[in-house]
């Protein structure tokens, strides 16, 4: 019996010692810069993430989050607030906000998401070799993703001409589509016409745009103020027959026709798994930038059929998902 008590006390002691090695002796501090608001989908995925993996808010977690509400221009100014405020670790979704806080510090680390040309925006070194205090996620793979979409219009909208793409100028991910993705569309017998929209009040403006411009379809490239909330602008569209293709499920979930999106909520649970590596103390230069393998294409029929249009089988025969 004292062989069994000791035992038990001996085993008691081990794990104490590794829950208290594995948890830090005072909560860590992680700081967060969003495009929007703090809140929807994604996030919902990035904290459910990190609480599978051990960091609870509350508990040995504490998030510090500032939100820029379509603001870009005060990017830099939150930025600067985060870093003041010394968290370990610095999140940041989107190329605008991964740009600021690189901009702001070069100690603490920062994990990003929602990028979709890192090294030619001067995030990291290259994808392999990040090379610095930056490391995360890409969202798409440059080059392919947006002649895919220019393909899917085509197929879509055999007989178009002209085609209209809502962009932001303040995303250096959209400049650089603008500069050498964009004009891959005269390759499919599509005008593009480009709508800038700087801020969230102004998508109104942007779509009423695009029904002047007698566009045929529209493109929204992904930008959180494009898509927050994700019903705005197929409500917007609503009232008028112009087919959209969007770069994000959750506006098709919202009434949009169509989306060729990669898969947002995996790409916001593997930005969690980044975290954690980082806080249990791996280098973000050390951490190759993933990009996703495959991309979704999802298609809402109820919304077809109220726009007097139909789907090529052709389309529906590649949908991972069809909205009834």
């Amino acid at each position: 019996m004292g062989r069994s008590l000791c035992f038990a006390a001996l085993v008691s002691v081990l794990l104490t010692s590794i829950l208290a090695a594995q948890t830090p002796a005072k909560p860590v501090r992680l700081g967060m810069l969003c495009p929007v608001r703090c809140a929807g989908p994604g996030y919902t995925a990035f904290e459910d993430e990190l609480r599978k993996l051990g960091w609870v808010e509350g508990h040995n977690l504490t998030i510090e989050r500032r939100a820029l509400e379509g603001r870009y221009e005060r990017a830099s100014e939150l930025a600067a607030e985060i870093v003041r405020s010394r968290p370990n670790l610095i999140v940041g979704p989107s190329a605008p906000i991964a740009r600021a806080l690189k901009d702001a510090t070069s100690e603490i680390p920062i994990a990003f998401s929602f990028v979709a040309n890192p090294v030619q925006i001067g995030l990291v070194q290259s994808l392999a070799h990040p090379g610095r205090n930056v490391t995360g996620v890409a969202s798409i793979t440059p080059g392919a993703f947006l002649a895919k979409q220019f393909e899917i219009l085509r197929e879509l909208l055999p007989q178009a001409q002209r085609v209209a793409v809502l962009v932001n100028p303040a995303n250096d991910d959209h400049r650089l589509a603008l500069a050498r993705e964009v004009p891959m569309a005269a390759q499919f017998g599509l005008r593009v016409d480009v709508i800038e929209v700087r801020a969230p009040n102004d998508v109104p403006a942007a779509v009423e745009s695009a029904r002047r411009l007698r566009a045929e379809g529209l493109l929204v490239l992904g930008d959180a103020i494009l898509n927050t909330p994700p019903n705005r602008v197929p409500n917007l569209l609503a009232r008028t027959p112009l087919p959209a293709l969007y770069a994000n499920r959750d506006p098709v979930l919202a009434g949009g026709l169509i989306a060729y999106t990669p898969d947002m909520l995996a790409i916001a649970r593997r930005h969690a798994q980044y975290v954690d590596r980082i806080l249990r103390g791996a280098s973000p230069a050390d951490m190759p930038v993933e990009q996703p393998s495959r991309y979704n294409l999802i298609v809402n029929i109820k919304t077809a059929r109220a726009l007097g249009l139909t789907v090529p089988p052709s389309l529906l025969s590649q949908a991972d998902e069809v909205i009834e």
